[in-house]
């Protein structure tokens, strides 16, 4: 697999990337600060760059076969996750990239979920308003895309050790769920590689 990983020095997207080159596959990590990057190997290219450039996006993206991205509320919170995952679409659509994983958050709902109005939904639209309405809007822009998409829903990330496996699925989320960086990074390739959840966004949790 030919992989690119967008937020690679975020704490999940450094374990990802360091499981990547562990399983042997090449890895471009597009990164704002390339010397945050502590992984070194012959498989893996650093190139700096940020969401909002087109041209380097592009560029960075060139002969890769998926992209995972990792974008976080940082910069403009109103809109980084809904632009930035619009910029990766159309630089994926220049390089004729079909398959893209991204990660989401746990508390914002999609149909699939066939709940009603629940007490984190509750929090998130009175103290994340920003961050929950990007989040939003961000699938709004997969739903409208060509790609294979998949959205990771994911609740508290914790630095545990892989619990064997993880549970994804629809419905309500609930403040004691919790997902391993290391069960998500494990996911996150299983499904880039195999096709499992095309154009859906399910919540993911580690295995009690």
């Amino acid at each position: 697999m030919k992989a690119a990983v967008i937020g690679a020095t975020s704490a999940s997207g450094k374990v990802l990337t360091k499981k990547l080159l562990e399983a042997g596959h090449s890895v471009t990590a597009y990164v704002r600060t390339p010397e945050k990057v502590e992984l070194s190997d012959d498989k893996l290219a650093v190139i700096q760059g940020d969401v909002q450039n087109d041209e380097a996006l592009t560029s960075a993206l060139k002969g890769s076969e998926v992209v995972f991205s990792f974008l976080g509320p940082k910069g403009k919170v109103k809109q980084i996750a809904a632009q930035g995952t619009e910029n990766i679409l159309k630089a994926m659509d220049a390089n004729k990239i079909k398959r893209l994983v991204l990660v989401s958050v746990a508390g914002i709902a999609v149909p699939d979920d066939n709940r009603g109005k629940t007490f984190i939904d509750a929090l998130l639209r009175t103290f994340l308003k920003d961050m929950y309405a990007d989040r939003e809007a961000q699938l709004e822009v997969l739903r409208g895309s060509k790609v294979k998409w998949s959205a990771l829903r994911v609740p508290r990330l914790t630095d545990e050790q892989p619990s064997g496996g993880v549970e994804a699925f629809f419905g309500k989320p609930s403040p004691t769920m919790k997902l391993s960086r290391a069960d998500l990074a494990d996911f996150m390739i299983r499904i880039a590689d195999n096709e499992e959840w095309i154009n859906q966004a399910p919540i993911v949790v580690s295995k009690s």
